[in-house]
């Protein structure tokens, strides 16, 4: 089996890298360009490990490295310079650890290519490389990368929606009283919001990537902490995101002013909600369009036949209120001296 592990920001796409991602029906955060466009300004510069079977890729990791920065600094982290940590996870991804493998490649062989993985990664990045973070394992996979000298907590875990309802007001009738009061009364004061603009789509050229771009910043700087950072996605990642086919947009406007937006990775049978960001209430957000999105979204998936929503971390108890199932998950973390 052959890895190659390349810079999406400076590296060109692997042959068959599209076909790859389509065939294993891996969503648009793992379009090669999408990520290379998440580094453009970052603190956080991200890599992708590409396994191959001959000349067919058989499996992929994706991740970022985070070097050393001054507070509020966006400087790229510099390998061989300064310590390192390397966090596999994409950016934009908050439903599990970023790698996959065709079906035919055994467990057995998997926990191996991983340690491939880590071993090529550390050659890659030198001395600074400090070890590797694995922020959301579901327990079945735990195996693939825990072990001796690791260590392993409770992460936040993630969260989806099983989709067994004909419509959205079948999924509705199935909450508890007090939260399908909340949720129409919700959803009827945005449709009928004279002042409020609700637009909704693929391929969304209306919009403008900075300020997507901004409003998420200042979100994700609400969410982030010191064992959590999370670099800003910039504009350009937006930009890339917002004239795909594959990517819906629902945005929440008054006037020319943009409210909140929230992202959906189209997928035949599991789309992923994404980044959702919106001004608080007092910056003049309004508190009702969180919930509207979530209608929106689940009544778009019902309609296109999906079997369930993946929904990620956050809000777990909002969630569970809305008929989600928590997926519990473990933090591992892989000092270098135990790495490959």
């Amino acid at each position: 089996m052959h890895l190659e592990v390349l810079d999406p920001c400076r590296d060109p796409e692997p042959p068959d890298w599209e076909d790859f991602r389509q065939g294993e029906g891996l969503t648009a955060i793992w379009a090669y360009d999408v990520i290379a466009a998440s580094s453009e300004g970052s603190w956080a510069r991200p890599l992708l490990a590409v396994f191959r079977d001959g000349d067919r890729i058989t499996g992929a990791v994706g991740a970022v490295y985070l070097g050393l920065r001054w507070p509020d600094s966006d400087r790229a982290p510099r390998p061989r310079r300064e310590p390192i940590i390397l966090d596999v996870r994409l950016p934009g991804h908050s439903n599990g650890p970023t790698w996959h493998f065709s079906a035919d490649v055994p467990p057995e062989a998997r926990r191996s290519l991983l340690l491939r993985f880590e071993r090529a990664v550390a050659r890659l990045l030198g001395w600074g490389l400090a070890g590797t973070l694995y922020r959301m394992v579901a327990e079945p996979h735990l195996p693939l990368v825990a072990r001796r000298g690791a260590i392993v907590r409770d992460s936040p875990g993630s969260t989806l929606l099983p989709l067994s309802w004909t419509s959205v007001e079948g999924w509705i009738g199935s909450l508890s009283r007090d939260r399908r009061k909340s949720l129409r009364r919700q959803t009827r004061r945005v449709d009928e919001a004279a002042d409020l603009t609700v637009r909704e789509g693929r391929a969304r050229l209306d919009l403008d990537p900075a300020e997507l771009a901004e409003l998420n910043r200042r979100h994700t700087d609400r969410l982030a902490s010191r064992f959590d950072p999370r670099a800003p996605l910039p504009a350009a990642y937006f930009r890339d995101l917002l004239r795909r086919d594959d990517v819906r947009v629902i945005s929440y406007h008054e006037a020319d002013r943009l409210l909140a937006f929230s992202i959906v990775y189209e997928h035949p049978t599991s789309p992923v909600s994404g980044p959702w960001a919106a001004l608080r209430p007092e910056e003049g957000g309004r508190k009702d369009l969180y919930f509207d999105s979530y209608v929106r979204i689940i009544r778009r998936a019902i309609e296109a036949g999906a079997k369930q929503v993946l929904f990620g971390r956050g809000r777990v108890d909002i969630k569970l209120s809305l008929g989600f199932e928590h997926v519990p998950m473990k933090f591992v973390v892989v000092p270098r001296w135990v790495m490959g």
